[in-house]
């Protein structure tokens, strides 16, 4: 099994070692890309998890890092709309951790991430800087996603699916993935949109949804996915979930300590109507009480 970090250069059928213009890099056989090794250090040093998940403040380095990023690419985005290679690098990753399990069962917390009312920012917005925003949104949820020890599962239009593996290393699935909730929510309030206001970009909001279970590890086709209760639940609760928020599953909040404190059960007044397979009953969710 893969595990943290990751030493990609050992993948010689797709980083073949090259030296082009007096520069030692890779090049990605899959993305038709050279690599310079510097690039790829950076990459790395930026993705690798941390060992302990600290709260974003204010001085926070980790913001004026997200922000110059963001200014950086928003800047090539226009100029050239093609993928982030950081985004195809971090799906790579997640290939390749599952390929080590294949068609075996994977504990894990589910989180799903996507933009509130993205059908009338593309009202608003031309095609060239919606696309724009999506892409940079989606790199920067990705990068939190593999700080807080996760893997970016897909992509899929305005949202971001991530699974965060039990791992001995980094502890406890569900609380990384709260605590990666509660930063995406951070950084999209102190980072994001704040680099959108150079770039006459609207502000954005995202509703997030997490839950903890057993998923299966199969290949539907060339790349390998998740399949399993855990991640119907999850998307199924994403929509009730509100702006600035993250809701969770009741096997989620198991696994959470002190989870009464942060988040409080979904009220009689939504339209949650999801039986738990198991009791019969209305599976329980919660949201989060620690922002307004």
């Amino acid at each position: 099994m893969i595990s943290f970090p990751y030493d990609v250069t050992e993948d010689r059928t797709r980083f073949q070692k090259s030296v082009i213009d007096g520069d030692l890099g890779y090049y990605d056989t899959i993305a038709r890309k050279f690599i310079p090794q510097e690039t790829l250090d950076s990459l790395l040093e930026n993705i690798i998890p941390e060992k302990e998940h600290l709260l974003v403040s204010e001085n926070d380095p980790r913001l004026s890092q997200s922000v110059n990023r963001i200014r950086r690419n928003l800047s090539i985005y226009q100029r050239n709309p093609s993928d982030s290679y950081a985004q195809i690098f971090l799906k790579y990753l997640s290939n390749r951790y599952l390929s080590s399990i294949r068609e075996q069962k994977l504990d894990a917390a589910i989180l799903y991430v996507d933009v509130v009312g993205s059908t009338k920012l593309a009202t608003q917005l031309s095609a060239s800087e919606l696309s724009s925003l999506i892409r940079v949104f989606s790199q920067e949820m990705s990068i939190i996603i593999s700080r807080h020890g996760g893997f970016v599962l897909k992509y899929a239009g305005d949202a971001v699916i991530a699974y965060f593996p039990s791992s001995s290393e980094f502890g406890n699935a569900t609380e990384n993935a709260v605590r990666c909730g509660n930063i995406m929510n951070a950084i999209i309030d102190q980072s994001l949109n704040f680099a959108f206001q150079d770039f006459a970009l609207p502000p954005i909001q995202v509703r997030i949804s997490i839950d903890f279970g057993t998923n299966e590890v199969v290949f539907l086709g060339p790349e390998p996915d998740l399949i399993g209760h855990t991640i119907t639940i999850a998307s199924k609760m994403i929509r009730f979930a509100k702006p600035g928020h993250v809701a969770i599953g009741e096997n989620a909040h198991k696994q959470l300590t002190e989870p009464h404190t942060r988040f409080i059960p979904a009220g009689q007044d939504i339209q949650w109507e999801y039986n738990d397979p198991v009791t019969g009953k209305i599976y329980p969710i919660y949201f989060s009480a620690d922002r307004k």
